[in-house]
């Protein structure tokens, strides 16, 4: 499967990110903390996950959450070759996916940034509409409906919002096969929490998520060693951290941890 794949190369670098962004979006949404980050002496490595934005695989499908690996595997593969201490960002699902890796591959990183990771949802569906999404996993996994998920709900900045509502790259509809495999992930990454390696974590965790359930959150957090993971939770803002008004804010203490764990 083709991996649609960026690199933004710093002049005087510290180290390199890998950022993996989250559901239905791609990797353009983040050019402003890509700059941000290569000013500050980081090369960014990323691109778009298979099934969305400009790589391939059908829209909004998955087979198997594993699947998103073999874009991190890309991405990591061309970090190393750098030579220079490597960090995980991951966005939401990006966020889960990052997790995951950790937990199953335990590679070879300087540190994980999470940033509103998607550990469990604020809309739960009711019990009979989870059993018929579990038969058409079964007799149409490729069924596609709305995702669900509202411009208003991802910031409260009103440009974003409205670029979110009209950009023809976000995937709206996935599948009920995608669907059934975040659940999948999401229980697994706390049942398997454990596996987490010992390596330095910060989550940032919008405080007024519409998307994210911020108690699945914190309880992930709480099932760490506290010496290992920097837990902030920015009261106000909602799913998108990086993209709401007080995003300088929220990227300078992002920089500030990356500074201090190189």
């Amino acid at each position: 499967m083709n991996i649609y794949t960026e690199c933004h190369l710093a002049e005087h670098v510290h180290a390199t990110v890998v950022l993996v962004h989250g559901a239905g979006e791609y990797f353009a949404r983040y050019e402003w903390l890509a700059g941000r980050l290569k000013e500050a002496g980081y090369h960014v490595i990323g691109g778009d996950l298979p099934g969305l934005g400009r790589s391939g695989g059908r829209r909004g499908h998955i087979d198997d959450f594993n699947q998103y690996y073999q874009a991190l595997d890309e991405w990591l593969a061309r970090a190393y070759g750098y030579k220079k201490p490597v960090f995980l960002i991951g966005h939401s699902m990006g966020g889960l996916i990052t997790i995951r890796y950790m937990e199953e591959k335990q590679p070879d990183i300087a540190g994980v940034v999470l940033s509103s990771p998607c550990l469990g949802l604020v809309r739960s569906i009711p019990p009979w509409l989870d059993g018929l999404a579990s038969l058409l996993n079964v007799v149409a996994p490729r069924l596609c409906l709305s995702a669900g998920i509202g411009a208003d709900e991802v910031s409260r900045d009103l440009l974003i919002a409205k670029q979110y509502g009209t950009d023809p790259y976000i995937t709206t509809r996935v599948s009920v096969r995608w669907y059934k495999q975040l659940c999948r992930a999401m229980e697994a990454a706390h049942q398997e929490a454990d596996r987490y390696p010992a390596i330095p974590t910060l989550v940032m965790q919008a405080g007024d998520d519409r998307i994210v359930d911020v108690q699945a959150v914190r309880r992930w957090v709480e099932g760490q060693p506290v010496e290992r993971i920097d837990y902030v939770e920015w009261s106000g803002l909602y799913h998108e951290i990086f993209n709401e008004p007080e995003k300088i804010n929220v990227v300078d203490q992002l920089l500030s941890w990356l500074a201090d764990h190189r």
